[in-house]
């Protein structure tokens, strides 16, 4: 357990953050779009789309893969949900292998030539697979297999965090990088081996997971939210409110944040909480997940923090890249004189600090509106060289 040295600071920042992602998730124009090849998808044909892309999004630009995976995606998922040919023949039938400088290499293509080639294109294949193999035993749906999740431990405190490892097993239970579905499907249907699987997935919850935890999050907020409870009415007939309303009270914080390189990055996370850790003291191994989780479970009952949960760290994703990385201290939400500095309260104007910082086009909420930022939470926090406040 890490000892904090000032609790008052992470409660400023929990605001700052929590305010920040409620800008994020609040406006459309925040999200990120899948180029689907069609507009007449299901509600769940496009959930299937998009937890594929998920798949593939490692280490490269995510517009490629919303853009040209998305498009292929979809196609693929379109084939396999309507046709009645064999999961392999579906991803077989959008997958090639051509010559590059003399290698052969792999790319995912639609029928009218669009390719995309993932950056672990051989591994992703195999989850596919094993995705599109495993749900065959669901009706080839998704959200069929969400639901028969939610309908077996519907009792359960931790249903969240059973829906989150039964996703897992879906696609990245694999053996030796091979898909391996009588192995998951094992799993899922044997209450012993499953049980034994949700204890190792919570002790590793926060680690490896990061493409798992963005799906359900999307899925709980923003643009996804509506298509997945729309995906909802689509197989559960009348009983549709009934396992919206379960989705919906599901609770935001046993998501984990999901670890990338932004919010791990020393210029934030060193900066930001040097008031507040002995930065020192943080184990090795430690991502910003484990170490949101830890303070989180720390302060969780103090009722100081309800609005926050350690995922919605995941502004880091828009923050850390604009701001931290240009060093734009001085104009910081947790700088000095950040809102003296960009701040000109107009009701008719989008909110100047959402949009330096994150990028996020908010309507600001005026001079007479409540605001915790013009009101200073969070300022001075970060130790950052450059925020003392000076135009430059």
């Amino acid at each position: 357990m890490l000892k904090i040295k000032d609790k008052n600071s992470f409660i400023q920042i929990c605001k700052v953050v929590s305010w920040l992602d409620d800008k994020r998730w609040n406006t459309e124009g925040n999200y990120n779009f899948i180029n689907f090849f069609r507009e007449d998808l299901s509600n769940c044909e496009k959930i299937l789309t998009h937890w594929i892309c998920y798949i593939t999004d490692r280490q490269m630009p995510f517009e490629v893969v919303w853009d040209k995976g998305g498009y292929i995606f979809s196609e693929l998922v379109f084939e396999y949900t309507r046709r009645k040919i064999s999961p392999q023949q579906v991803i077989e039938n959008h997958y090639e292998e051509y010559p590059d400088k003399n290698k052969v290499r792999f790319r995912f293509k639609s029928s009218d030539n669009t390719t995309f080639a993932s950056r672990y294109i051989t591994d992703d294949y195999q989850n596919i697979l094993n995705t599109l193999e495993v749900l065959n035993y669901y009706q080839r749906n998704i959200i069929n297999f969400i639901v028969n999740i939610i309908n077996r431990f519907i009792d359960k405190e931790d249903l969240l965090i059973r829906i989150a490892c039964s996703l897992h097993l879906l696609t990245y239970q694999l053996d030796s990088k091979k898909a391996n579905p009588k192995e998951t499907l094992r799993i899922l249907n044997n209450e012993q081996e499953f049980e034994k699987r949700v204890k190792l997935f919570k002790r590793n919850a926060t680690s490896g997971k990061k493409r798992l935890w963005c799906c359900i999050r999307d899925y709980k907020k923003g643009l996804y939210h509506k298509v997945f409870t729309e995906a909802i009415k689509e197989v559960a007939g009348r009983e549709a409110s009934k396992f919206i309303s379960i989705w919906d009270n599901l609770p935001m914080e046993q998501i984990e944040l999901p670890g990338d390189v932004w919010n791990n990055s020393p210029l934030f996370k060193n900066n930001l909480f040097a008031k507040i850790l002995d930065i020192d003291s943080i184990p090795k191994t430690w991502g910003m997940p484990e170490i949101i989780r830890d303070i989180y479970k720390q302060l969780k009952n103090s009722g100081e923090i309800n609005d926050f949960y350690p995922e919605q760290f995941d502004i880091t994703f828009d923050f850390v890249p604009r701001m931290c990385s240009k060093k734009l201290c001085n104009v910081c939400p947790f700088g000095q004189k950040s809102v003296e500095l960009v701040c000109i309260p107009s009701e008719d104007k989008y909110c100047p600090v959402a949009l330096l910082s994150c990028g996020y086009t908010t309507k600001c909420v005026g001079k007479e509106g409540d605001c915790i930022i013009r009101e200073g939470i969070g300022k001075g926090i970060c130790k950052g060289r450059f925020g003392n406040g000076k135009l430059k």
